[in-house]
């Protein structure tokens, strides 16, 4: 039976504080990748040495209970962002190959993996293509991005060229991802405030290949500070890309209202920040990216 203190029969109960919650996706370009052998398949080839310590280098979690990684079906990509996921932990050393990484990780699970697969981090280019063999030399000789941004578009129009993942279409399949994670936010955010072991913050961590995550970010300036501002960004980028395990994050947080969904990237050069985001991105933004891929 509650006791009642005088004078203060009206005084309403004290509401329990609303705990934060958010989702955060981690973009990132796979790191330095091994030279496929004669007859390889390019989904096979893994991380140099070199390429699994820039991933490794990445991650700062100690706690991977809330995390889970998903790359392209390229194994690199795969295990870049695992890397960068689970780094921290005390059994990964950085120098497992992807099977190794999964049956570390996966081996006290009872249901689910740690590991995923999302073909909306991939590319899938018509090598044999007139523009497929352009962006297969502007990746290895420079300009890639420029590439991509300015013609591809226009191009994957021309008979012979459909093949082609586009612009439009590699900025598509990024925003695809962070719709499926909006969709997400409210129940995330119901099972924060109903089941206190949960932590505030969902991560996951997307491994992908240059020129998809930097489509996004080049669109999502392009829609919301023009043409012009979309060319700085891209030379900030070298014209080429991001490099070797770069990438952006999205930071979903919820609200009493919509979710507010906030990119955040930073470009350094030489010690000195050369180009920065960290703004809200609108949700008639984010829908018309979507839509714009779909015309193409």
């Amino acid at each position: 039976m509650s006791e009642q203190l005088s004078g203060q029969e009206n005084v309403p109960p004290v509401e329990k504080q609303k705990r934060q919650s958010r989702i955060v996706l981690h973009f990132l370009r796979h790191g330095a990748k091994e030279q496929a052998q004669e007859g390889q398949s390019d989904e096979t080839v893994q991380l140099t040495p070199e390429g699994r310590r820039q991933a490794a280098d990445k991650s700062t979690l100690e706690d991977i209970s809330q995390a889970v990684a998903f790359g392209s079906p390229r194994e690199r990509a795969l295990q870049t962002a695992t890397l960068a996921m689970a780094g921290k932990q005390d059994e990964i050393t950085g120098e497992e190959t992807l099977p190794e990484l999964k049956v570390k990780l996966d081996k006290d699970l009872t249901l689910g993996s740690k590991m995923g697969v999302d073909e909306r981090l991939n590319l899938t280019p018509n090598k044999e293509s007139e523009f497929g063999k352009r962006t297969s030399r502007a990746a290895k000789e420079g300009g890639l991005l420029k590439l991509v941004v300015e013609e591809s578009d226009r191009w994957v129009k021309v008979p012979g060229n459909e093949g082609n993942p586009s612009y439009s279409k590699r900025a598509g399949q990024i925003a695809g991802i962070i719709e499926k994670y909006i969709t997400i936010s409210p129940r995330w955010d119901q099972l924060v405030q109903q089941t206190p072991n949960y932590k505030g913050t969902l991560e996951r961590f997307m491994g992908t290949h240059q020129s998809v995550g930097e489509s996004f970010l080049a669109k999502f300036i392009e829609l919301t500070k023009g043409i012009e501002e979309r060319g700085r960004f891209v030379e900030a980028l070298n014209d080429s890309g991001f490099d070797f395990t770069e990438g952006f994050d999205v930071e979903i947080t919820s609200t009493d209202k919509e979710p507010e969904i906030r990119v955040v990237y930073k470009k350094e050069h030489d010690g000195k920040t050369i180009y920065e985001l960290n703004e809200i991105i609108p949700s008639d933004t984010l829908e018309e990216i979507i839509k714009q891929s779909q015309r193409i």
